[in-house]
């Protein structure tokens, strides 16, 4: 990775020291950590200079990040800042411009931050392994609410979608995740919203392809283990055809 020449020279600084840079910037570091890296900080000109760069960029420490051993936690963390700031969709736009799509041309990042943002934002599929889908037809007093489940296992990303009327008043609709003896509560559905996406932990993912997706009728707020209400529809997460 060559340094932009407005950067600094993030070569003279540990791994460590760039990813205490995004923990800080993220608000991750416990007490005792945040302490001790504003002494380092305050020791560092080139520290200080990252932290200044990154914070007012954070695609680009989504590249630099691209390259260092960072934690799952920290790239949760610096993706939720990707979606809620608004220089994401600078390279977002950047992204599609790249591909002709539309006049929104607004500076260039590199391929690989462009990458992480397409993939993050859903623009582009993995053509490494098959995708799984599921089905689930739910009939209620008000009707029939659908739901459609599509899992990326090279992304570990669940996205849901809702197509009918929401659960009864005082209660709601809770999807769960079954894999053998394994009952994983995915998301009580918030009401009036038609799309979900979930990042699944690792652990969670392994399971993913071919278990049961169900559908319970829950309490308001749900519940966190085991279903406590009838269950409305289930369907196994299946190999979309090619």
């Amino acid at each position: 990775m060559s340094p932009r020449p407005d950067m600094p020279e993030t070569l003279e600084l540990s791994q460590a020291e760039q990813i205490g840079a995004a923990e800080y910037l993220l608000d991750l570091l416990s007490p005792e950590d945040r302490a001790a890296f504003l002494t380092r900080l305050a020791e560092a000109p080139a520290l200080a200079q990252l932290v200044e760069d990154w914070a007012g960029d954070p695609a680009a420490m989504a590249e630099a990040l691209e390259e260092l051993p960072a934690s799952d936690r920290l790239r949760r963390a610096l993706l939720d800042r990707l979606r809620a700031d608004d220089i994401a969709p600078r390279g977002l736009r950047g992204f599609i411009a790249s591909l002709g799509i539309g006049e929104l041309v607004i500076g260039t990042a590199t391929a690989v931050a462009l990458a992480f943002l397409a993939w993050e934002y859903g623009l582009m599929e993995t053509p490494l392994s098959p995708g799984y889908e599921a089905r689930l037809e739910a009939a209620g007093p008000a009707g029939e609410t659908g739901y459609l489940i599509r899992f990326n296992p090279d992304t570990a990303r669940l996205i849901l979608t809702r197509d009918g009327p929401s659960a009864p008043q005082g209660a709601g609709h809770q999807l769960w995740l079954l894999a053998g003896d394994a009952v994983i509560p995915l998301l009580l559905w918030p009401e009036g919203e038609t799309e979900q996406r979930l990042d699944l932990p690792a652990p969670v993912a392994a399971l993913a392809p071919g278990a049961t997706i169900a559908v319970t009728l829950e309490p308001l707020g749900g519940v966190l283990t085991q279903p406590q209400g009838p269950t409305l529809a289930e369907a196994e997460l299946r190999v979309l055809p090619e």
